[in-house]
């Protein structure tokens, strides 16, 4: 075998292996790149009617129906054909049925006959906050009857002071507070009482 076809024989190899070689390193370098990222839109901008009602928007709300009001503060629902016990979020009414009170607070009674007489056989809807549940196992929620929030209702009256403000369910906490403040500038219902409602409950003033 001449020299000649050998030389042929070799270039002829090494041009096969080169182009096997070269299409390998472009199918590796295709595989190997990142798919193009998904093009996303920016939402629109909100009017400014859209922005008032971002924060209801928001809300988490439950249908439920009131079958029995504790006191001014707890009741007793039904949600989904569940039974529940719920506490209202950020707000106090004078204790009526504590056992370790033995006699009904001052404007407990009022209280609790004012949530009787707007909630009882009612249907309403609940908002759930951060955490939904109290040591005791209640939901704690802001109650809505007829569109408005019953817990402000309570402050308005002066039946309720803002207490157990715990973070993270003190999404309202400002507005309650000022609500409180008016009830409180016109002296109406707990209010009415000389240092009876303050930061750490109600102090009932001692007869002489």
């Amino acid at each position: 075998m001449s020299k000649t076809y050998l030389l042929k024989i070799c270039l002829a190899i090494t041009l096969i292996l080169g182009t096997a070689t070269a299409c390998t390193f472009t199918e590796q370098s295709t595989s190997d790149q990142a798919p193009f990222p998904s093009i996303t839109t920016s939402p629109s901008p909100k009017s400014d009617a859209t922005a008032k009602n971002t924060q209801e928007d928001n809300r988490r709300l439950l249908d439920a129906k009131v079958t029995r009001v504790v006191d001014g503060d707890t009741m007793k629902l039904t949600i989904d054909g569940k039974k529940e016990t719920v506490r209202l979020l950020l707000v106090d009414t004078p204790e009526s049925v504590n056992p370790n009170i033995p006699e009904p607070q001052p404007f407990s009674i009022e209280a609790s006959d004012y949530a009787k007489k707007m909630l009882t056989n009612k249907d309403v809807q609940i908002e759930l906050d951060v955490s939904e549940r109290d040591k005791y196992g209640r939901l704690l929620c802001y109650l809505y009857i007829d569109g408005k929030m019953f817990n402000e209702l309570l402050l308005e009256q002066g039946y309720a002071r803002v207490a157990y403000v715990f973070a993270p369910n003190t999404k309202y906490v400002d507005q309650f507070r000022a609500i409180q403040d008016k009830a409180r500038e016109q002296g109406i219902g707990i209010w009415s009482i000389e240092n009876y409602a303050q930061n750490n409950g109600f102090h009932v003033p001692k007869t002489k």
